[in-house]
């Protein structure tokens, strides 16, 4: 009777699984080559990247988190876009860069990708801003290309190091990879109110322009294999990141606790930390001018000491 019972439950969930593909197929329904983009594509190693390029001056480089896209940045992009050469960078598989689960979708895959679109782009120097995990990919940028890394600023970053610790994580089976999809958009829904310190702060559009690129098709298969890539990172090489870091932090943030400023601070002692008042993990959107002009004084003072630096 209970084989009996386990047999009934094994075709239950077969016959969900195919419903909720054929579910999940209607909501991955933009292909990618169609998506209307807000910036330009380079192919870099034979993958399309998508990216932002606006003003002139030194570069400033933004990455955006998991989960994440340039629109991230789109309050601080015309911003310093007038002083600097702003370049947002849509990571692989995210955003509008391509859709391709067969790249290299570890962190260190996505250095490697930034360092060819900088060098596609003649930038060989820059300040690099890393927002949650893409906190964690300029960390090793920096850590691989110090040469290439003016100053770093981590805003609500994640510690260099958790994403190895993936490693830990059940990889999904073949009758649970439908129900990710249904699972991803609620969990993204709530992430999403979760991020804000004022829940009435996002609007509909927001969540349609946050929501839209998990609608591109093999948005989800992407995101697996990111997961399972993510194991086989190295640790980072964390004396070698040497250059001046600024950390911000929402003080009410629930993703990113500001206890990970902490960790960050045990591998990066130089870390100057700044905490935002009655803001949590998009920091970015709720209080966009407090993090520019937090990132403007540390950069002031950076330029500052290089200047004396220069001439001692």
């Amino acid at each position: 009777m209970r084989l009996l019972s386990l047999l009934f439950a094994l075709v239950a969930a077969v016959i969900g699984a195919i419903f909720l593909r054929r579910k999940v197929a209607l909501r991955e329904d933009i292909d990618w080559e169609d998506a209307p983009r807000p910036g330009a594509l380079a192919t870099i190693d034979g993958y399309d990247v998508h990216y932002i390029d606006r003003g002139d001056g030194p570069a400033m480089v933004m990455v955006h988190g998991f989960g994440g896209q340039t629109y991230n940045y789109r309050k601080l992009i015309p911003w310093f876009a007038r002083t600097y050469r702003v370049i947002a960078v849509d990571l692989k598989g995210y955003g509008y860069s391509k859709r391709d689960a067969s790249t290299d979708l570890t962190h260190t895959g996505q250095v490697r990708m930034l360092h060819g679109l900088l060098g596609h782009l003649g930038i060989d120097r820059a300040v690099f801003v890393g927002h949650s995990m893409g906190g964690a990919v300029v960390q090793r940028f920096a850590a691989t290309y110090p040469e290439m890394c003016e100053a770093l600023v981590l805003i609500a970053s994640v510690a260099g190091d958790e994403a190895r610790g993936m490693r830990r994580m059940p990889v999904a089976g073949p009758l649970l990879r439908p129900l990710l999809p249904v699972l991803g958009k609620m969990l993204s829904s709530q992430l999403l109110r979760y991020s804000f310190y004022d829940q009435g702060f996002v609007t509909a559009e927001d969540r349609e322009e946050y929501l839209r690129p998990a609608r591109l098709k093999g948005s989800m298969d992407g995101l697996l294999e990111m997961m399972k890539q993510a194991r086989h990172d190295p640790p980072i090489a964390y004396d070698r990141i040497t250059m001046p870091v600024l950390l911000i932090y929402g003080a009410q943030d629930r993703v990113v606790p500001l206890e990970r400023a902490r960790r960050i601070r045990e591998h990066l002692p130089q870390a100057r930390l700044v905490v935002v008042e009655r803001a949590a993990h998009l920091l970015l959107e709720e209080r966009a001018e407090e993090c520019a002009r937090a990132i403007e004084d540390f950069l002031r003072e950076v330029r500052a000491g290089s200047a004396v630096a220069s001439t001692a």
